[in-house]
C-alpha cells in the first residue's frame, strides 16, 4: 500500500544556488508530543531568500530541503503525548516545512488563532511577532515612557516591532524607511515618527524629536552601513538590538562613543538556541500578548497574499521591497 502524498516546496541545491521546487512528498504523522497540522497559510521571510546564494550543490552537506517556518491552519491528528490540543482546533505556530499541505509541529510551540483573525493574518504572526518581542521585550527590556526606534520598519519585524513598543507603554516610536510613500502606511501602525533615511541629515530629527536625549532602544534590521548612525541617535545608557543586517554585516562602530553613551549592544538569534529556550520565547509572547490580539490591541500587517502555487511570484514581490508588514501564501 502507498503512502500518502501530499505537495510540498523544497529547497534544491543547484551550481549556482539553491532553488525552490514543488515536489511530491510523504505525508507525516504525528507522533508522541507531535501535532499534524493541515496548513492554510504560510508566511513569508527574507531570510528563505537571502540563503539561496550559498546553497549551491558543490558542498556535500547541502540536500534538498522541506521549506517554510510559519503556518497557520486546523489540527487534523495528535501524538499520544500532545496534551491539552484536539482536532479542529485552529492554531498557528513556526516549523520547517510549512510549505505544504500539511505540517508537522511539537505541541509546545502551537499557539491557538484568536476567533477574530483569518488564517492569512494568524501566519503572519509567528515568526516577526515573536521575534520582536524577544527582542524589545525580553532584550532591550523596554520600560514604560522609553522612546524607541524601529529600524526597516515597513518589514514583517518593523511592523511587529512598532505595535510592541506601543503595546509595552514606549512614550515615542521612531520609524525608519528609505521609501518616502511608505510613511503614511507606518504612521497607521503605530510609528509617532517616521524618518527617511534616503535622506541627508535624519539622525538630525531623532536629536530634535528628543530634544538632544535620543533614543532608549534602537531594533535594528539593517545592519552595517546604519550602525554608526544608530549609535549616533542612542541615548546615554540605551540599547541596540541587532536583529538584521539586510544591509550588511559589517558596519563601523566607534568605541569611544560606545563608552561615553554606556550602550548596550545586543545580538538576538533563534539559530544558536536551544529548543527549550526557543520554547520558552513562544511562552514568554503568548503570556504578554495573546490577549492584545484577542483584544484587537495589536493586530498582524498584512501586506498582500499569494496562493501557495505562487512562491515565486511571492519572493519577486518580497525583493521589489513595497511591502508594508508581511507576504502570506494562502490557499484558494
Amino acid at each position: 500500500m502507498f503512502a500518502e502524498q501530499m505537495d510540498a516546496v523544497y529547497l534544491v541545491p543547484t551550481r549556482e544556488g539553491g532553488v525552490y521546487e514543488y515536489r511530491q512528498a510523504k505525508k507525516p504523522a504525528a507522533e508522541g508530543g507531535q501535532v499534524l497540522v493541515r496548513v492554510h497559510a504560510a508566511g513569508i521571510n527574507r531570510g528563505e531568500i537571502l540563503m539561496v546564494k550559498g546553497f549551491r550543490s558543490d558542498n556535500p552537506r547541502f540536500k534538498p530541503v522541506p521549506s517554510g517556518i510559519e503556518f497557520a491552519g486546523e489540527i487534523v491528528e495528535v501524538g499520544a503525548d500532545a496534551t491539552g490540543w484536539h482536532v479542529g482546533e485552529r492554531v498557528m505556530g513556526r516549523g520547517m516545512g510549512s510549505y505544504a499541505d500539511f505540517a508537522l509541529a511539537g505541541a509546545m510551540t502551537l499557539m491557538r488563532i484568536p476567533d477574530a483573525l483569518s488564517y492569512a493574518q494568524a501566519a503572519a504572526i509567528p515568526n516577526v511577532f515573536i521575534t520582536a518581542h524577544d527582542a524589545l521585550v525580553s532584550n532591550a527590556q523596554v520600560q514604560r515612557g522609553d522612546t524607541v526606534l524601529v529600524t526597516a520598519a515597513s518589514s514583517g519585524i518593523g511592523t511587529a516591532a512598532i505595535q510592541l513598543a506601543k503595546y509595552f507603554g514606549a512614550r515615542k516610536v521612531f520609524a525608519s524607511t528609505r521609501d518616502a510613500n511608505k510613511i503614511p502606511a507606518l504612521k497607521e501602525v503605530g510609528a509617532d515618527v517616521v524618518i527617511d533615511t534616503s535622506q541627508p541629515g535624519f539622525t538630525q530629527i531623532v536629536e530634535k524629536e528628543t530634544q538632544g536625549d535620543g533614543v532608549d532602544i534602537i531594533i535594528d534590521s539593517v545592519g552595517g552601513p546604519m550602525f554608526a548612525d544608530n549609535l549616533e541617535m542612542l541615548a546615554i545608557k540605551g540599547r541596540v538590538v541587532s536583529v538584521g543586517r539586510n544591509a550588511g554585516e559589517v558596519g563601523e562602530i566607534n568605541l569611544d562613543e560606545v563608552a561615553n553613551k554606556r550602550a548596550q549592544i545586543i545580538g538576538v538569534t533563534f539559530r544558536t538556541r536551544t529548543p527549550q529556550e526557543a520554547w520558552r520565547c513562544f511562552e514568554v509572547f503568548v503570556e504578554d500578548c495573546m490577549d492584545g490580539f484577542a483584544e484587537g490591541l495589536l493586530k498582524p500587517v498584512v501586506d498582500k497574499t499569494f496562493g501557495f502555487e505562487a512562491l515565486h511570484d511571492a519572493h519577486a514581490y518580497m525583493m521589489g521591497n513595497n511591502q508594508v508588514g508581511k507576504i502570506v501564501l494562502v490557499r484558494e
